[in-house]
């Protein structure tokens, strides 16, 4: 989420630490690194859906062409490297995608969050054409001409990849138009054909089973403009259908998917500066979806907490539960690559039992969003930085042993 972390109580913590490798006990190393995790009422967490106006959404449907996910992927535009310039230095990581060298380097996109078709369908994790698809959120971070966020679809096949503008419909049935979705996109959960998005006030939600076309020769506008619709040169739109305002003052830092319930649930995490005695402790929340609608569980447009915990560690980044358990990413703060301390550690939560442990050092600088491949047994994770930037997947079954 690109902000700094503060390693006054993490040097303790790599001096007690004997391994990398080794998962330690939170609570016995030392006051500052961490508090003990709790449950905690669920009371204060509800939240308010709106919606896109129907007739809206209805007249741009009519304006522009709609194309699947398959086809978004089929056309795929960039690739990163692959092979011995995209490997991992990082223990048990089985998996590593890299982003081709201008995405990797730019100023002006962060990576935020990453989900995947596994959230999305379950099963096999694949789209209605066969497509095993990883889905990574960017915000606009440079200064320049905000253009909001994007998210870029990568298929795990073959590397290939394109980003698709993240947009929120306006206008009028007569005249309808889209604009920019400004917004730090701090996570993403999948799940059917909507993109979840940590918008930290609440959660936004995108339809990606509406997916527009626009002229690419647009490039300095987003909407309806005098030569059709366009979108800062971007070929695809997903359109904004809901929005989740929160009524309490949970941070919605990440969002994850679990399939390991019945029925499936929305986890949200909250990230807090190390510091920051203003902020309650960091917490998670959960919610139950409605399988039906894909949307979350709710009365009258209101989202209840189906459970909710007091985590006690600064920096989270990401946190989705699989089998009952926690797993959460810490960030460390360091944004170029040094010494050990940069990179990101690894936390798992048991609720059951009160555990709170730890791995030092497994996740990359900059570590940003979790999501879980159930099947591939894969802790996907991505990196925010310039230069630095890359997706990965960690042995699940490493850290749930």
């Amino acid at each position: 989420m690109h902000r700094q972390r503060v390693l006054g109580a993490k040097g303790f913590f790599r001096a007690v630490v004997a391994s990398a490798a080794a998962a330690v006990v939170v609570g016995s190393i030392g006051v500052g690194a961490a508090q003990a995790a709790s449950p905690i009422p669920t009371t204060g967490f509800n939240l308010t859906r709106s919606s896109s106006s129907s007739a809206v959404l209805g007249a741009l449907d009519a304006a522009l062409p709609n194309v699947s996910l398959d086809t978004v992927a089929a056309d795929a535009n960039r690739v990163g490297p692959t092979g011995s310039s995209c490997t991992s230095v990082l223990p048990h990581v089985t998996k590593k995608y890299c982003w081709a060298s201008d995405d990797n380097d730019t100023e002006q996109w962060y990576a935020q969050g990453v989900s995947t078709t596994y959230d999305a369908y379950g099963g096999a994790g694949t789209t209605a054409g066969g497509r095993s698809l990883i889905a990574t959120s960017w915000y606009d971070h440079d200064g320049g001409t905000n253009k909001g966020a994007r998210v870029s679809i990568l298929d795990r096949a073959n590397a290939k990849y394109r980003h698709v503008l993240l947009a929120v419909p306006g206008g009028t049935s007569t005249s309808p138009t889209f604009s920019i979705a400004s917004t730090h996109a701090g996570g993403l959960a999948w799940y059917g054909r909507y993109l979840y998005v940590a918008d930290t006030t609440g959660i936004r939600v995108f339809d990606m089973g509406r997916i527009w076309s626009v002229n690419t020769a647009i490039t300095d506008a987003i909407g309806k403009t005098a030569s059709g619709y366009g979108a800062y040169g971007y070929k695809y739109v997903a359109p904004q259908v809901h929005r989740y305002a929160r009524q309490g003052s949970f941070r919605y830092s990440s969002v994850a998917i679990d399939r390991t319930t019945s029925p499936d649930t929305l986890v949200a995490t909250e990230y807090r500066a190390p510091g920051d005695t203003a902020q309650t402790s960091p917490r998670t929340v959960r919610y139950n979806l409605d399988e039906t609608s894909q949307l979350i569980a709710e009365t009258s447009t209101v989202a209840g907490a189906d459970g909710a915990w007091n985590i006690g560690v600064d920096s989270l980044q990401g946190g989705v539960f699989v089998n009952g358990r926690l797993y959460l990413s810490q960030s460390d703060g360091g944004s170029a690559p040094g010494t050990d301390n940069d990179r990101g550690d690894v936390y798992r939560y048991t609720p059951s039992s009160g555990a709170l442990e730890s791995w030092g050092n497994h996740l990359p600088v900059g570590t940003e969003d979790f999501s879980y491949w159930g099947g591939r047994g894969e802790l996907w994770t991505t990196a925010e930085y310039p230069t630095l930037r890359g997706l990965y997947a960690l042995d699940y079954g490493y850290y749930s042993s």
